[in-house]
């Protein structure tokens, strides 16, 4: 989503941290304050520990179970790289909050999130992964005295094995602005319309209806072209992982997660790893009215695929995403 601000003013470095604070290692032992990272559920939180390393240079701990409730093993082979881009936007909050003092309660916003792994270190192993993010902060900007926006570009390891980068931007507002730019749109709505009947969960790489965010097809929008696809986004408020806690609009992880099941629905039956996607967020998707998925798939080698993926709502374009997609060899079991 992008937000139009009037010009902010460029952000003079911060304090360099403590020596002995930056020499010491990440700890990996407890969840962050839900709070400091936007989640109810504990979890939820990915997130473990914090360290400033420079002005705008931090590194922070994540850990990545081998089975979670949602962002599950792919195919029992590898770690879900949207566990990636979760903990890149949890510490997208925690930078803001805990280094920058933006107030809890102030939104943040992602307009771009990008990342790409490597599959092989993804593979599953016998123990849970413990993955530091290198965080690097550009283009960081003030608003008054609170912090407006900023760019972050980030390195992922595991020990001495580097799983990959990412990059993400956002923007931060105060609450009385956000309201006034949402209007009416700032309330969470008492219900959600009717929604679409879900494709079968198999069909998109997932076990069981509640985890499906694509419906079926509507009427005169199905195609005979094998490479390209529309289907109707779904919402389900009662699912614990992409409504941790109500919010007034379509998550972002949850129009990735869209992206993702539209290169599955496209490229298999076989089990999909999507280890790189750019995704472009250029608007709020509402729940009041239907959006369509559209996705265009194109083979760039055995096994190896590109898939073009748009959210439209509303006779616009809000959502845009890029992801590379591999085929995992042939296994008859679901994603979990």
């Amino acid at each position: 989503m992008s937000v139009d601000l009037s010009s902010p003013s460029v952000l003079t470095a911060c304090p360099p941290p403590l020596a002995t604070e930056r020499l010491r290692p990440l700890s990996f032992d407890r969840t962050a304050p839900r709070d400091l990272v936007h989640r109810r559920a504990i979890g939820e939180v990915l997130l473990t520990d914090w360290i400033r390393h420079g002005p705008h240079r931090f590194k922070v701990g994540a850990q990545w179970p081998r089975g979670h409730g949602f962002y599950g093993p792919v195919g029992h082979r590898w770690h879900d790289p949207l566990l990636a881009a979760e903990s890149i936007r949890q510490t997208s909050s925690l930078v803001a909050h805990a280094f920058y003092e933006l107030p809890c309660d102030h939104p943040t916003l992602m307009t771009e999130l990008d990342f790409s792994l490597s599959p092989h270190a993804l593979r599953l192993d016998d123990r849970p992964v413990n993955v530091e993010l290198t965080i690097d902060c550009t283009d960081v900007t003030l608003r008054g005295d609170l912090l407006a926006g900023m760019t972050m570009n980030v390195g992922l390891a595991w020990g001495a094995v580097r799983l990959g980068h990412g990059r993400m931007a956002l923007n931060c507002l105060r609450r009385s602005v956000y309201r006034r730019l949402r209007g009416a749109y700032a309330e969470v709505p008492v219900r959600l319309p009717e929604q679409p009947a879900p494709l079968p969960p198999h069909e998109v790489g997932r076990a069981v209806e509640a985890d499906v965010v694509l419906g079926r097809p509507p009427a005169g929008a199905d195609t005979t072209d094998p490479y390209e696809g529309a289907w109707p986004l779904r919402v389900n408020w009662a699912h614990p992982t992409l409504f941790d806690h109500p919010t007034d609009h379509v998550p972002g992880m949850l129009l990735m997660e869209a992206a993702r099941q539209a290169a599955q629905r496209l490229a298999g039956p076989g089990v999909i790893l999507a280890p790189a996607m750019t995704n472009r967020f250029h608007r709020y998707v509402e729940f009041d009215a239907p959006c369509l998925v559209r996705a265009r798939l194109a083979m760039t080698g055995v096994g190896t695929y590109e898939v073009r993926v748009t959210a439209e709502q509303n006779g616009a374009v809000a959502y845009e995403c890029d992801l590379v997609a591999h085929r995992a060899p042939s296994t008859s079991r679901t994603r979990r």
